[in-house]
């Protein structure tokens, strides 16, 4: 039916017309804006209730129905559609009730397309576009319950993985067939009084740092990381650690100073432009062109020393912000639909569900980070701290506000445990990680941890009696009481290799024949087989507290060799590491809490777990330097709000 436009004069407005628009659940558009226009050109505007809406003033004929762009596709983009089996209650909810004038509605089913005003900027999905339902033909004087095909609801889960400095499970393969070609040579009889000295102070011949470590907690968090699963969209993204490239040497500006293009920044910067992009295309594939869209983007992000920086950068780049590099790498992949008005700013959009972080470090040498995590920045956010760790250039930036630990948001948790930085953030090797059963020389620890020097008069002088021997014999001392060693040792010479198991005490002298004076310089060293499994408890504890709130790893599998706490020496320690697990596995998932674990351990068993399995990260050079205070090595440390 048409109007000729030559009796528009004469046209009567007087019909009516009466709109249910509806779900697939049968929920209703209320409080949509929806505009009519008859064929003359008269608009009615009005207000979508929750039931029919009756607009008078029509001339007879054929309505059209719209709704503003914006609001219509993000509303209508978030109505799930029906599962598989489930039937349409909107039919039975249609012959329910008698329309206006006592009319029998009609039931009618279109798409977002079919309402709105103009064609979206993004196009919509197949299914969804505008005629791909019945033929969207309202009359005046008639009662329609319009149906509006539903969406399948899509939840993208993100986790990323930021590793440590120097760490790199990329060169770590690389690395490892190195270390195993070294494991051979010291057993081989012909090579292995050649290599001795080499051999016995675990001195494996590798030049670049991220070769010579095993893989971390990070890539083993990363590998255990539910990928797409029974309809589930979830991708797991890794990032080499600061410092480090694939297959390419170590930088020491990022190494050492944070800076240039292996930065924690810049690692940010990597997963955001390009890397989380990639993995999306590279683990989703053809399913990204069967989705109608993406509703939501869910992060759970973790991160180890210096990549634990490079963690909370990326939450705090994320969170609640709209203009970002990842927004804008995914706003150009075509590929990727995200629903129309996707807001990154609003958390039912996006939203950081989980932060799980290994003893976070943030030295850099010209930059402040941005690492200071607001309360509400994250569903969950779990620190593991280590309790060994004092070296000058590994300050620990914690989450609590105040250095002791007592002021702690009520969704984070922060828990103390025994090891090095390492230890509790892995990357040392373990026998189970080596096919080689030869494996001493590849976790022996030679270290020295300190030097002592003093000067006095050389007339009648033993270096023993020297005020240098004394200080180096007492803190060697306090070293074997903690547990570094099981006696303290004078080394015969100073060719002499440390004593294995021991401290030993290296004692150099040396005349000045013009002053008659004599210099002493005694070292403190270690030298120990420290095996490598210790590291998979707080590993077992992150898990555990992720997977407490949801988030997508596999069952915990401990007889995989990656995952073992049974140590493959052939004379087994002391310390039973599966009680230990069983004891703490649970410990990080209460929240608002900071916790001490080593207050569990008696002083003999926290000894005997720092000789069997903890390493001691602190030495005489300049990387590794120990920190003091008052005098004593201890770790430097930032609270949240500093950052560090």
């Amino acid at each position: 039916m048409s109007v000729s436009a030559h009796c528009l004069l004469c046209e009567k407005y007087d019909r009516w017309i009466e709109i249910d628009v509806r779900d697939e659940q049968n929920q209703s558009f209320k409080g949509l804006k929806a505009t009519l226009k008859d064929e003359t050109g008269k608009v009615k505007t009005v207000t979508l209730k929750d039931g029919p809406t009756l607009v008078q003033g029509f001339a007879v004929g054929e309505v059209t129905l719209t709704i503003e762009n914006q609001p219509w596709l993000k509303t209508a983009q978030n109505r799930e559609k029906l599962k598989e089996g489930e039937a349409s209650k909107v039919p039975a909810y249609t012959d329910k009730f008698i329309g206006h004038k006592d009319v029998k509605r009609k039931h009618v089913k279109l798409t977002t397309g079919d309402l709105c005003q103009i064609d979206p900027e993004q196009p919509l999905p197949e299914g969804h576009k505008r005629g791909q339902a019945q033929p969207a033909r309202l009359l005046t004087d008639e009662s329609y319950v319009i149906e509006i095909k539903g969406y399948q609801l899509n939840i993208l889960r993100i986790g990323v993985f930021f590793d440590g400095t120097s760490n790199n499970t990329f060169n770590h393969l690389i690395g490892k067939d190195g270390i195993e070609t070294f494991l051979e040579q010291c057993a081989a009889p012909e090579e292995r009084e050649a290599l001795r000295k080499q051999c016995e102070a675990g001195d494996v011949p590798l030049k670049v740092a991220s070769q010579a470590n095993d893989i971390t907690n990070i890539g083993k968090a990363h590998d255990l990381y539910i990928r797409r699963n029974k309809g589930a969209l979830s991708v797991a993204v890794y990032i080499d650690g600061i410092g480090t490239e694939d297959g390419d040497g170590d930088t020491g500006a990022g190494q050492g100073a944070d800076t240039g293009s292996t930065s924690s920044l810049a690692k940010v910067e990597k997963a955001c432009k390009t890397k989380i992009v990639e993995e999306l295309k590279l683990q989703l594939g053809p399913t990204l062109n069967t989705l109608d869209c993406i509703h939501k983007i869910n992060f759970d992000v973790f991160g180890f020393s210096r990549g634990a920086s490079a963690a909370r950068q990326f939450v705090n780049m994320l969170d609640q912000q709209a203009n970002h590099l990842l927004a804008d790498a995914i706003g150009n992949e075509s590929t990727i639909k995200l629903k129309a008005g996707f807001d990154w700013a609003n958390r039912e959009d996006c939203r950081i569900k989980f932060v799980g972080l290994f003893d976070t470090v943030c030295t850099a040498m010209f930059n402040k980070r941005n690492v200071t995590l607001a309360p509400d920045c994250a569903e969950r956010v779990v620190h593991l701290i280590a309790a060994d760790e004092w070296r000058y250039f590994f300050a620990l930036t914690r989450i609590t506000d105040d250095v002791a630990g007592n002021q702690i948001a009520p969704n984070f948790t922060e828990v103390l445990i025994p090891g090095s930085h390492s230890d509790v953030g892995g990357g040392y090797y373990s026998r189970w990680s080596l096919s080689n059963p030869n494996s001493d020389p590849a976790i022996t620890e030679q270290v020295s941890i300190k030097v002592c020097r003093s000067e006095a008069s050389a007339m009648t002088y033993d270096p023993k009696d020297s005020s240098a021997y004394r200080r180096a014999r007492q803190y060697a001392e306090e070293q074997v009481v903690k547990g570094w060693g099981n006696e303290v040792v004078d080394l015969p010479n100073v060719a002499s290799a440390p004593v294995r198991n021991k401290v030993s005490l290296r004692v150099r002298s040396s005349r000045h024949p013009k002053t008659d004076k004599m210099s002493v310089e005694v070292e403190v060293l270690l030298n120990r087989v420290v095996e490598g499994e210790y590291s998979r408890i707080p590993l077992h504890m992150m898990v555990a507290a992720a997977q407490d709130v949801g988030v997508p790893f596999i069952t915990w599998k401990p007889d995989e060799r990656a995952l073992m706490l049974e140590s493959g020496a052939p004379k087994l320690p002391r310390t039973d590491l599966a009680k230990l697990d069983m004891l703490w596995v649970n410990a990080a998932k209460e929240r608002g809490v900071s916790k001490d674990l080593t207050k569990q351990l008696d002083a003999e068993a926290y000894r005997q777990l720092r000789f069997e399995y903890l390493h001691h990260s602190a030495d005489t050079g300049l990387v590794n330097r120990p920190h003091h205070h008052r005098g004593k090595e201890a770790r430097h440390i930032y609270t949240n709000q500093e950052g560090g």
